[in-house]
Parts: C-alpha cells; structure tokens; sequence
C-alpha cells in the first residue's frame, strides 16, 4: 500500500505512462521490492528517488 506523497505521485505517473514498477525499477537499475519500499516511505533511496523524478519527468519531490 502506498503511504507517502511520493509514492501517490509516482504511481499515478506510472499509471498515466502505462509504465509497470518493473520497468521502473530496470530502468533504474534497482529491484521491485527496494523501489516499492521507497514508495511507501519505508527506505530513503535519496539518490533513487532523484533519478525517479528525472525519469519520470515530475515538477519538484514532495516530502516523504
């Protein structure tokens, strides 16, 4: 389950992409369950959740 702004937001720009967190985490070179953990707050993954944002093409990272 999704707990963070963060995590909303990306998942909902997967959605729109018809991009699957699979290809998100081979694009970032990460597995699924680290890329989902960052989604939901529970790792940090500063570094990770840049490039997310740069991949992903969203306007600014919102806390959390």
């Amino acid at each position: 389950m999704v707990k963070t702004e963060f995590g909303i937001k990306v998942r909902m720009e997967l959605f729109k992409r018809d991009m699957t967190l699979k290809q998100l985490s081979q694009e970032l070179g990460i597995s699924v369950p680290y890329l989902s953990d960052i989604l939901r707050g529970q790792r940090k993954g500063k570094k990770q959740r840049k490039r997310i944002i740069e991949i992903l093409e969203l306007e600014e990272e919102v806390d959390n």
